[in-house]
Order: C-alpha cells, then sequence, then structure tokens
C-alpha cells in the first residue's frame, strides 16, 4: 500500500472477521499455510480467504511465498502485527481451542 495512513492500514488488516480468524491461524500454525489450510481451520470460504489474504499481503501483515503452491505466513517483523499477536496473547485469543 503506498502512502497508506496508518488508519487506513489498520482498517484494511482489521475489516473483517474473516481477516481477523487469517491472523490468528497463521501466527498460531507459526509456519507457512495454503489457503486449503486456512479454509480448514477458519471455516471460511476460499474465495473470502483469498480476498482477505490479497489485502493482507498488500498491507505487508502476511507474505506469500511460492512453491508447487502458494504459500502464506504471518510477518512477525511487521511492528503493527507484532503488537495485534501480543494483544491477541494477552486476551487469550491466541492458543484457545
Amino acid at each position: 500500500m503506498s502512502e497508506a495512513s496508518i488508519k487506513e492500514i489498520i482498517e484494511t488488516g482489521l475489516g473483517s472477521i474473516g481477516k481477523i480468524k487469517i491472523i490468528r491461524t497463521l501466527a498460531e500454525e507459526n509456519k507457512l499455510a495454503t489457503v486449503y489450510v486456512l479454509h480448514k481451520k477458519t471455516n471460511l470460504k476460499r474465495e473470502d480467504i483469498k480476498n482477505n489474504l490479497d489485502d493482507l499481503v498488500r498491507i505487508g501483515w502476511v507474505t506469500q511465498s511460492k512453491y508447487a503452491n502458494v504459500m502464506y505466513g504471518i510477518n512477525r517483523e511487521n511492528k503493527y502485527v507484532g503488537r495485534l499477536i501480543e494483544f491477541f496473547n494477552d486476551t487469550g485469543y491466541i492458543g484457545q481451542p
């Protein structure tokens, strides 16, 4: 996202329950995941996952790597992601069944 404001980044990153579930899943997995894995873990529609991932990759919260399949991972080096994961841990959102 070029020259995006902090507000735009946060609103894009947290704009839907689907994005929050994807961030949680990737943070808990702590490894790269395919759309299929995200679908199984979040129960979201694959099309919704792809659209949400496009936004999350664009703002730098999620990384995308192309191997045999396209793989996604949480970008722990992003300062907003780091704080968000810390918040999720502090509230018990991450690590709960």
